[in-house]
């Protein structure tokens, strides 16, 4: 079975003829029997390229090749000429930029697109009106040809066993039945998405050429920063900055999280870097129902600028404080 010619090149089916000229050329000088003296198998691959471009280098065998049938309508010695097919279109990658907050409350938005759609012009049938197909030279009208090395004919790469070629294209496709056109596409954003998430929808893609069905579009995002949160997984982390006497005596703080603030309560004797973990107040599960949580990290703040009477008083409470100071275990030590 036959490689499909765009998989040999790897481009897309929507390639223009300076794409595939640069993929050609630079497959060609890769696996060239030059540089690979003694491997049969880069010596086959570069065989393949050049027979992918043969076709596809051809403006009129490429449009019989996008006519052939699907894989499975291939035709084989015994079951004659081949049905007609429609190429699928291809898929139509568009990326999307979220603010963290869209990201988290999830949004309907509708993206601006440009796709391949069927040729207005020739009714996607990618020939000018009235033209007629003409025998292939390749072939000399058979649509089969004998390969080297091989016992039976094969179908013609040139016209893909049809043993006639176009030669009329439509200009404003130039022979592929589908042309750019702009669209408009609703896209639902579930909340929860993060940074490289994809979302598929089904034939919203490229149209396939000649009136082929249309491949899928896959929306990718990308989720902006956020200055106070920060996202592992489906859990957030953030800081929350107190003073000296919160986290000595102990408070009610406010912090911010999704959807409004929360009061945490801080225990007296609270240390800087302690983590407190409040419970559903992350971004919503994709995968799941609920939501991760939300991790803060104390950081106690250390007053600066002091005045002289702050700071006898700093040192009064240090003398009142339990335990040994950092100097005073070190004398010890000592």
């Amino acid at each position: 079975m036959a490689r499909d010619f765009y998989a040999v090149l790897g481009i897309e089916s929507a390639a223009t003829a300076a794409q595939i000229r640069r993929a050609y050329q630079r497959l060609a000088r890769r696996y060239s029997p030059d540089v690979n003296l003694w491997d049969r198998e880069a010596q086959a691959l570069f065989d393949e390229i050049q027979a992918a471009y043969r076709v596809l280098g051809d403006p009129s065998a490429r449009v019989l090749y996008d006519h052939q049938a699907s894989s499975a309508d291939r035709p084989t010695e015994a079951t004659g000429p081949r049905r007609a097919g429609r190429r699928r279109g291809d898929d139509l990658h568009a990326p999307i930029e979220l603010a963290f907050e869209q990201a988290a409350a999830g949004l309907t938005t509708e993206l601006n697109l440009e796709r391949l759609s069927g040729c207005q012009a020739c009714a996607a049938r990618g020939t000018q009106p009235g033209a007629e197909p003409v025998r292939c030279a390749h072939c000399d009208g058979s649509g089969t040809v004998w390969a080297e090395g091989t016992l039976r004919p094969t179908e013609c790469p040139a016209c893909g066993g049809e043993g006639q070629r176009v030669t009329a294209p439509c200009p404003a496709c130039r022979g592929r039945g589908v042309a750019p056109a702009r669209a408009i596409v609703r896209v639902a954003i579930p909340a929860g998405m993060d940074t490289g998430s994809q979302i598929r929808l089904p034939g919203e893609g490229h149209a396939g050429p000649f009136g082929g069905p249309r491949g899928d579009l896959v929306v990718i995002t990308r989720v902006h920063e956020d200055p106070v949160f920060t996202r592992k997984g489906d859990n957030l982390h953030a800081e929350l900055p107190v003073t000296i006497v919160e986290a000595v005596l102990g408070a009610r703080v406010p912090v911010r999280a999704l959807g409004g603030e929360v009061d945490v309560v801080l225990p007296p004797g609270t240390q800087s870097g302690q983590v407190l973990r409040i419970r559903g107040r992350g971004m919503p599960r994709l995968a799941s129902e609920g939501r991760g949580d939300l991790y803060v990290t104390v950081v106690v703040e250390i007053p600066r600028g002091l005045d002289a009477r702050t700071q006898e008083l700093v040192r009064d409470l240090g003398r009142l404080l339990p335990g040994p100071t950092t100097s005073e275990r070190r004398t010890a030590r000592v």
